[in-house]
């Protein structure tokens, strides 16, 4: 259970907020003047290093982890959700993202719609030399510059830039560990006293050098998070030598250990913002495998997925890697999690990762640590620019290319050559062809604007490798890895879309593709009875269909051949994801979408990830499980979720989460890439739409993320209202 001291952190951090740093600007003006003339990526490392020598120290009451991003209020009352609104999707704002002209009407259509980049930086790295080591390994890379080469001098100019934004975070950690001695100074407690002067040591330690203690390995970590705040990684890995030592030595209590693990999880949570619910994440990583591959879960896994059960926040979000050889009561401690918290962990298959980022030119040591950011997107840790999520693109959107209602898109409308489904075939690559282009041309654009940053993401190029050997920039292509990802939404649409009319127009011959056309035309008004004998007779993506699941994986694989014909601005390759994300895309791309042959009316939302669409899983859960697992999941390295809506009488009786840990094995040893669970009843989810304040923290999954269903505006909720729900069995 939690201790009095978290509990109290949590209550404080529930009740907090960010509101910016007021003296930022007067803090960055300071040094204005004396950045003027100096090189670009010098300035932008002064001023970073500047700020963070300037910028305020808080320590709050009872904290064993210390480090507050400055702008940190507390209110009285617990603070309820943010409800998010209608968003609107146009052409990417030119200043971060310039795309040709040619392009702009792919974006105003909505057959693309942009996201951000997710980061995780190198933390095995930083726990076994510290951002000293960084600096000597700046110094021994500059040592190596050739004076002859004509890139030499931005090569100087930029490892010097990494070495002051290191030195400024350094000193931000001692100026920590100065503020911990002075409130030790005058703490009247001798306990609170002596923790502060820990505290004090832990800062003044780390992360300027590696950590000993598993104190200092905690404050390590979120030291290491505070830098570049997207995602903590394999926490459970470079954490655990330190417990696993001190554990042997017996200067560590098991219990003090999770406290001090409880203290960092509200850290995470507190990086977001209490409100936030939804636009914000820290996908924190557990299990998974060594570089030898072995099962890499031990004792601070346990701790870590116990201590994110018992506090229940919707930050961090956590995820568990699957291997083969996770040992079941690993699993069956996650699922226990799950009881208590309803929205984390999710799971993750390492068989099919592990190998997709090989199948993408990732060594397999390197494949093998990946780790989880944003909200499910893979990354390999510390080593790459995944590109995750460059942005999105509107599969149903592409069928309507082909079928001539986008005009805008692509002007040949006449279909009286396509007399066979294999035509229909021909029109729809043509179309892919298209939105690849588009797709591509859009992302040149994109990278190329990141790549002017001075330094190309400073923050990151120091933590991320190869970036200091290369002495390039993160966003200029520094990194080991580099790939570019974009988001497929919709497959199930289009599955469904293609099979209604190969079976009703080429098969059955009922009507002529003319005419279904004109039906769209009309957004099926008139033809109800033809609805719904689409939605409920003919076969759906979900529900183990041979036929059905090919096409599935016909689409993914014709898609990724298309776009890997194309080199991202990077280098590397593009890769293809599933996610719809926090952008909710599958809601966002619906709601520009006209009448599709699946039964879908315009507007309405599209399936939200690898899944079947809502409420055409019909066969049970292991049917859908089942499709889901045929499809080819080496070709989707990242950003890949399958949200299962189950019954949450399940998680009330051991045999039935022992159904559950069944589930996941199954899924997983079928060739499964992810599961997420929501544990909520319909009832439930629609009284908590009528009566929000009776069911503020009724947690969801919806995307890749959970968050408040109060939260989310209300088309959003009834699409997870309308998701089937499933028992384990049927």
């Amino acid at each position: 259970m939690l201790t009095d001291r978290v509990a109290a952190i949590k209550d404080r951090a529930l009740r907090s907020r960010h509101v910016g740093d007021t003296q930022a600007s007067a803090i960055h003006a300071e040094i204005a003047a004396e950045l003027e003339g100096l090189p670009p990526v010098i300035q932008q490392a002064r001023a970073l290093a500047h700020y963070m020598r300037r910028q305020a120290v808080t320590i709050l009451p009872g904290e064993l982890i210390v480090g507050t991003r400055p702008g940190y209020v507390t209110d009285p009352d617990v603070i309820t959700p943010q409800v998010f609104g209608r968003r609107v999707w146009t052409a990417p704002d030119p200043s971060y993202w310039p795309t040709p002209p040619e392009v702009a009407p792919f974006w105003e259509a909505g057959m693309l719609a942009p996201a951000g980049n997710h980061t995780t930086l190198d933390y095995t790295t930083i726990f076994a030399i510290g951002f000293a080591g960084l600096v000597d390994r700046i110094e021994e890379r500059r040592a190596r510059l050739d004076p002859a080469d004509p890139d030499c001098q931005r090569a100087e100019d930029f490892l010097t830039a990494l070495r002051i934004v290191a030195e400024g975070f350094m000193d931000l950690s001692d100026r920590y560990a100065d503020a911990a001695e002075a409130m030790a100074a005058e703490e009247p407690d001798p306990a609170r006293a002596a923790e502060l002067r820990t505290v004090a040591a832990n800062c003044r330690r780390t992360p300027r050098h590696a950590p000993r203690t598993f104190w200092e390995a905690c404050q390590c970590a979120w030291f290491a998070f505070f830098f570049l705040p997207d995602a903590p990684g394999r926490v459970d890995q470079y954490l655990y030598p330190c417990y696993e030592r001190e554990m042997r030595a017996g200067t560590l209590d098991r219990e003090f250990a999770k406290e001090l693990l409880g203290c960092l999880w509200v850290k995470y949570f507190e990086s977001v913002g209490a409100p936030s619910g939804v636009s914000a994440h820290n996908h924190l990583t557990l299990g998974g495998v060594k570089p030898d591959g072995r099962d890499a879960s031990n004792a601070v896994t346990e701790l870590c997925l116990e201590v994110t059960g018992e506090l229940g926040l919707n930050r961090p979000q956590v995820g568990l890697r699957w291997n083969a050889r996770t040992p079941r009561p690993i699993l069956r401690k996650a699922v226990e999690a799950l009881r208590l918290n309803r929205a984390s962990p999710d799971f993750c298959n390492d068989e099919q990762i592990v190998n997709a980022l090989h199948h993408v030119g990732v060594s397999l040591e390197d494949a093998r640590d990946f780790s989880l950011s944003g909200c499910h997107e893979v990354i390999v840790t510390g080593k790459a620019q995944m590109g995750s999520v460059e942005g999105f693109v509107n599969l149903p959107l592409i069928l309507r290319m082909a079928l001539g209602l986008e005009p805008a898109l692509m002007a040949d409308g006449d279909l009286s050559a396509v007399d066979s489904f294999e035509a229909l075939w021909e029109r729809l690559e043509a179309a892919m062809e298209l939105v690849a282009e588009a797709a591509h041309r859009s992302s040149l654009g994109r990278d190329a604007a990141a790549a002017k940053d001075p330094g190309g993401n400073l923050a990151g190029s120091l933590v991320v490798a190869d970036c200091i050997e290369r002495c390039q920039g993160y966003t200029q292509g520094g990194a080991r890895y580099n790939f570019c990802n974009w988001d497929i939404i919709g497959t199930a649409n289009l599955v469904d879309s293609l099979v209604a009319i190969r079976q009703l127009v080429f098969e059955e011959q009922s009507l002529t593709l003319s005419e279904l056309v004109a039906i769209l035309e009309a957004d099926w008004e008139g033809h109800e009875p033809l609805r719904q004998r689409v939605l409920r007779d003919l076969p759906h993506f979900g529900n183990e269909d041979a036929a059905t699941d090919a096409l599935a994986a016909q689409i993914i694989s014709t898609f990724d051949d298309i776009m890997k014909r194309r080199t991202p601005y990077r280098g590397g390759c593009y890769i293809l994801g599933t996610l719809a994300g926090g952008e909710n895309m599958h809601i966002e791309f619906g709601r520009v979408t006209g009448a599709t042959p699946d039964g879908r009316r315009a507007g309405e939302p599209v399936a939200d990830s690898i899944g079947a669409a809502q409420g055409r899983d019909s066969a049970g859960v292991t049917a859908l499980l089942n499709s889901v697992a045929s499809l080819p999941h080496h070709l989707l390295p990242t950003a890949t979720t399958l949200n299962v809506k189950l019954d949450p009488r399940l998680l009330q009786s051991d045999e039935g989460l022992e159904a559950v840990v069944s589930l996941i094995e199954t899924h997983f040893r079928a060739g499964g890439q992810q599961l997420q669970f929501t544990f909520v009843n319909r009832a439930i989810l629609q009284e908590a739409k009528a009566h929000p304040e009776r069911h503020r923290h009724l947690m969801v999954r919806v995307a890749g993320y959970s968050a408040p269903f109060t939260s989310l505006w209300d088309d959003l909720q009834d699409e997870i209202i309308a998701r089937t729900e499933h028992a384990v069995g049927c």
